[in-house]
C-alpha cells in the first residue's frame, strides 16, 4: 500500500512537469517575434499606377546612412502601395528608402522600366514609433 501511494505521487508530480514545461515553452517570444516597443517602424508607400505590365522584378528597401540594409527587402507587387519594415534597437542618421530593379540573373529586355527617385529621413528615430516614406516610381527616366 505505502509503494503504492509513493507511485501515485511521484506520477502526479511527473505530470504536472510535463504540463508546465509544455505549456511555458509557448510563453517566451519565438526568434521571429517582435516584442513591442522595441523597434523603430518604416511605412513605405508606393504611389504609382500604370496599364503596363511590369515584366522585371523590383524590390523595396530601406538602408542607412552608410548604405546598409536595415531590414530585408520586400518585393513589388503591382498594386501594392505598402509595404512596412521594422528595426530593432535605437535607430540614428539617415534612412533611405528606394524602390530598385532586382539585379538578379539575366537582364530581361522590358518595355516598362521604372525609375523611382529615393526618399530620405533625417531623425533621431524614436522606438515605437512610425515614420512614413512615399515613392513616386514613373516610366519616365528622369533628366539630368
Amino acid at each position: 500500500m505505502k509503494a503504492t501511494k509513493i507511485i501515485s505521487v511521484l506520477s502526479l508530480v511527473l505530470i504536472f512537469a510535463a504540463v508546465s514545461t509544455v505549456y511555458s515553452a509557448g510563453i517566451e517570444p519565438k526568434n521571429n517575434q517582435v516584442l513591442p516597443g522595441t523597434v523603430t517602424r518604416y511605412q513605405v508607400n508606393v504611389v504609382f499606377s500604370s496599364e503596363k505590365p511590369l515584366c522585371n522584378m523590383y524590390l523595396v528597401k530601406i538602408f542607412d546612412g552608410n548604405g546598409r540594409l536595415v531590414a530585408p527587402a520586400q518585393p513589388y507587387i503591382l498594386g501594392v502601395s505598402r509595404y512596412e519594415f521594422t528595426e530593432r534597437g535605437l535607430a540614428t542618421g539617415k534612412r533611405i528608402a528606394v524602390l530598385v530593379k532586382n539585379q538578379y540573373g539575366d537582364p530581361i529586355a522590358c518595355p516598362t522600366e521604372l525609375f523611382t527617385k529615393p526618399a530620405v529621413l533625417n531623425a533621431p528615430f524614436v522606438i515605437g514609433q512610425t515614420y512614413r516614406f512615399d515613392l513616386f516610381p514613373s516610366t519616365l527616366a528622369p533628366k539630368h
